[in-house]
């Protein structure tokens, strides 16, 4: 395995943009030189973020996603960049004892029953990793299996469930179970004008946006309007009960949120803002123009703003 070579004339693909030229550069050379020092060949997708082995790894894993990781750099100094790659990657690799991400006993269910987990993911994740066990979530994101271990966490193929013989969305429902049963967030709540709020909450920093795979746990019974839900990153759910005409503060709030945190990352998840309502996610769309927030409501939450604002108006 040679030294890794970029084409200075292909601009940096926009995963990584923000590092420029030479910071793309560098992390590029540093990925390489891991793997290189593991004897592992790989080819590296530039275009997608994508590193893909060539030997040396178990069959269950088809390639790595490069862009948690260079969100994690790009926050770093660049000497900490080595450290920060090696970190991640041996996450995977190393994991201890009986546990190994890549070795782990996939034939025994009991044992492995109460670390399954359902967690959240951007829908681009079927280009990342071999065939995995999922369904739709909130729009843009998909449900899927994982087993947490207590070093990392790994998706679980479809051929690996099928020798369980269980239906695949028993095995989801039991992951959406044990991750309730896991932990409970924790709630902050940042005032905004008007008397309006914002709730975020965290305390899992790989699972905590998952949670709102059972959203109703976290929201009060008095909630005609529903909730706007922001799900930017992995370890954060943020939440404004709709009540009043509060709503556009929270709406304008959220999104400067959801924009510099799904950018920013690490785990990046959605770039939405939903409107949770009748036990459903329904994408409120938006637009930058000329740094601009310009909203393209659908026409039943035009509705609940023409309705919220005719009752401030009476009161």
């Amino acid at each position: 395995m040679g030294a890794f070579h970029t084409d200075d004339d292909q601009p940096v693909p926009g995963w990584a943009r923000q590092l420029g030229r030479q910071g793309y550069d560098a992390f590029l050379s540093l990925v390489q030189t891991y793997f290189r020092n593991r004897d592992i060949s790989i080819e590296i997708d530039q275009e997608e973020g994508l590193v893909r082995p060539v030997s040396g790894v178990a069959n269950f894993i088809s390639v790595f996603g490069l862009h948690n990781i260079v969100q994690a750099c790009r926050q770093a100094d660049r000497d900490e960049w080595r450290n920060l790659i090696a970190a991640h990657f041996d996450s995977i690799f190393d994991a201890t004892g009986d546990d190994n991400a890549l070795e782990v006993d996939m034939s025994d269910f009991a044992r492995l029953k109460n670390r399954l987990r359902a967690r959240l993911y951007p829908v681009d994740i079927t280009n990342h990793t071999a065939e995995i066990v999922q369904r739709a979530g909130p729009d843009g994101t998909l449900e899927v299996l994982v087993l947490d271990l207590p070093t990392t966490v790994r998706t679980v193929s479809r051929a690996e469930a099928e020798v369980w013989r269980l239906d695949l969305d028993d095995l989801l429902d039991i992951g959406r179970q044990n991750l309730r049963a896991s932990c409970v967030l924790a709630e902050t709540v940042f005032p905004l004008e008007q008397g309006t709020r914002l709730k975020v909450l965290t305390g899992d920093p790989y699972y905590a946006a998952s949670h709102a795979l059972f959203l109703e746990a976290y929201l009060h019974s008095d909630l005609p309007h529903g909730v706007l839900v922001g799900i930017p990153k992995r370890d954060m759910l943020i939440l404004h009960e709709i009540r009043d005409m509060g709503l556009m503060e929270a709406v304008t709030s959220m999104l400067q949120l959801i924009i510099g945190m799904h950018r920013d990352g690490p785990g990046s998840l959605s770039p939405s803002l939903y409107w949770y309502h009748d036990g459903e996610f329904t994408v409120i769309p938006y637009e930058m123009d000329d740094d601009t927030l310009v909203l393209a409501p659908p026409e039943a939450f035009v509705e609940l703003m023409e309705e919220l604002a005719e009752s401030a108006d009476l009161s």
